[in-house]
């Protein structure tokens, strides 16, 4: 059993675990962050590091309004990613801060650390590096229907059986609720369920647009599935309606989405519509009044395929925020084509599925006794691979899906080659958020792990600059840079624009850098001017995007053909925010090390 195994929990008093369940706009994180303020130790561990990042600053400023307090009048923060932040009964977030609310709070993520005070009695965290070992008193855990993540489920795994708090509360769907009673049938735990109904109506549209985007008003949100079709649809609406379009998507930097949102926020900025990805769907509250999907298929990397359930309800439900068009109003959604309709609307109409299995990731023995079987001269990616086959589980769990971790492993194998990488060292770069299916992406980790096999100093700016992306960076910053814009000619503002995408893999390769540099941080020891670097590459990227409307710069011109590794259709990287453990946003990192152990025993089967 797997809860057996976090032996700090079960020996504590059992733990009152609060579920907060319902649909999006349902405000189900509101009790739960105003219990987190009011308490006196306490850690928020969510999927994203933008939202984590915010809990971390209102706490701060005294802008989460504690439980069981009055504060009075209180104006909502509009601008707040928190669902629930704008709630009748009392805003969870306020615009302005109140210094008696005031909690140090520190940031912990994969890739940044912010320690406000040493002893800061709150934590906001990604889940990966939620405080297993510390007692709490109040722990929030956010969107827990990730257990079923194939590739992240893990993390969420072992906060919700390894944390030790007091009160723990737990926010998502209702179809994780049949799933955490299991898991925690026989621990003692108590689990009160709270459920909650949508804040605003959410309506399937009578018709489609019937093909046409030419009727796409102030407000709406455009969803499609690919960049390429994402750049295509802001050009098409553009050309055809005049409005301006904000855009996100899983490839731009989580900072960069942010402000894209706050552009379709703001109705003085003049982007009224917003096209973006399934990543509009976790992470971002928007004022969507009518969400249309272009298509309910996607790419699963070999072929298109039907959109899932959940996944349409989460994309879907973003439209009709609460607060933001009037209490009363609702949301819209519809689909481009006539044929996607009835489909929308089945998808919306159903009930929740339960979940029923959580994610897990092998744990230390298990790897141990696995190695321990194999013949002397087995790679590490046969290591990792076997896991899955020597596996027996308890009927609540599925061991996560080993696919990207042995492709990671194959190609750290084939960069390292017969070096002196130790297995504790393997675990660890098997681990790092790399977008593996980038050859350019891979070229800069070939970079990284060459200096540190041979210098053990990895200088951040020569790698980034041995492939090439140094030079892409400056020419855009140059451009960015001038202040007369006539004297930047359109030529040059599409070349630019054209290395939007090596910009992006900039950004996540210097993500990987900073991810690196708080486990190894004597070798990866530019930190600093890694995050000149990311900030810089932020800016790059938002003046890039600038251009596009400005210029009219159409999806032709932003067509170039990028590399992808050979063989490589799995999905973009270890882990979406929309797109494998760390693919989906990068914003969410793993920080499960997973050290292997030897020993002599032979298993034919590990038990978890």
């Amino acid at each position: 059993m797997p809860a057996a195994g976090f032996t700090h929990t079960r020996i504590a008093p059992p733990r009152k675990i609060i579920m907060h369940v319902g649909p999006t706009n349902s405000g189900k994180t509101h009790h739960a962050l105003r219990a987190l303020a009011a308490a006196k130790r306490g850690c928020y561990a969510g999927p994203l590091r933008l939202l984590a990042h915010e809990i971390f600053m209102r706490l701060n400023n005294g802008q989460i309004v504690p439980l069981g307090v009055d504060p009075g009048p209180v104006k909502p923060d509009p601008s707040s990613l928190i669902e629930g932040a704008d709630m009748a009964d009392g805003p969870v977030v306020s615009k302005d801060g109140d210094k008696r609310f005031a909690r140090p709070c520190n940031l912990i993520t994969g890739e940044e650390r912010i320690a406000v005070a040493e002893d800061a009695p709150l934590s906001s965290c990604t889940v990966e590096m939620a405080p297993i070992l510390t007692p709490l008193d109040v722990a929030v855990v956010d969107e827990i229907q990730m257990l079923a993540d194939p590739e992240r489920g893990g993390a969420w795994a072992n906060a919700v059986l390894g944390i030790t708090a007091h009160e723990m509360h737990l926010c998502g769907e209702e179809a994780a609720v049949p799933l955490v009673q299991g898991l925690l049938k026989h621990t003692g735990d108590e689990i009160i369920v709270n459920r909650y109904e949508r804040l605003t109506p959410l309506q399937v549209a009578k018709t489609s647009m019937n093909g046409s985007l030419q009727n796409v008003e102030k407000g709406d949100c455009v969803v499609a599935f690919s960049r390429s079709n994402i750049f295509k649809t802001k050009n098409e609406i553009e050309r055809l309606t005049g409005l301006k379009c904000a855009l996100v998507y899983g490839g731009l930097p989580a900072e960069v989405r942010n402000e894209q949102a706050k552009l379709f926020n703001d109705p003085k900025s003049g982007y009224d519509v917003i096209v973006g990805s399934d990543a509009i769907g976790m992470g971002l509250n928007l004022k969507i009044k009518r969400v249309i999907f272009s298509s309910v298929h996607k790419s699963d990397g070999k072929r298109e395929v039907l959109l899932g359930a959940p996944q349409i309800k989460q994309i879907a439900g973003r439209a009709g925020r609460y607060g933001l068009h009037g209490t009363g109003d609702g949301g819209v959604a519809t689909t481009l084509h006539p044929g996607d309709l009835p489909i929308l609307a089945k998808a919306l109409a159903l009930s929740p599925e339960p979940i029923r299995f959580a994610h897990i990731r092998a744990n230390e023995d298990s790897y141990k006794r696995v190695q321990s079987a194999l013949p002397y001269l087995a790679t590490f990616s046969t290591m990792v691979e076997a896991i899955k086959y020597v596996a027996k589980m308890d009927p609540w769990y599925r061991i996560e899906d080993a696919a990207q971790t042995v492709l990671a492993t194959r190609e750290i194998e084939t960069i390292v080659k017969k070096s002196s990488l130790s297995r504790d060292e393997m675990f660890l770069l098997q681990d790092a958020p790399v977008v593996w299916r980038h050859e350019l992406a891979v070229k800069t980790l070939t970079q990284y792990l060459r200096m540190y096999q041979k210098d053990i100093y990895v200088d951040v700016r020569k790698a980034v600059e041995q492939v090439g992306l140094l030079d892409k960076l400056n020419k855009v910053l140059r451009l960015a840079d001038e202040k007369d814009e006539k004297k930047v000619e359109l030529a040059e503002v599409k070349i630019a624009v054209m290395a939007l995408w090596e910009l992006e893999t900039l950004h996540k390769t210097l993500c990987v850098y900073l991810w690196l540099s708080f486990r190894l941080p004597i070798a990866f020891h530019d930190y600093d001017a890694a995050l000149v670097l990311k900030a810089s590459t932020e800016r790059a990227i938002w003046w890039t995007l600038q251009q596009v409307s400005r210029q009219g710069i159409t999806v032709a011109d932003l067509t170039v053909k990028h590399n992808r590794h050979p063989s490589k259709s799995a999905p973009q990287s270890r882990g979406r925010s929309k797109e494998g453990k760390f693919g989906r946003d990068r914003d969410q990192t793993s920080d499960d090390h997973r050290l292997p152990f030897h020993s002599k025993s032979k298993v034919s089967r590990v038990v978890f």
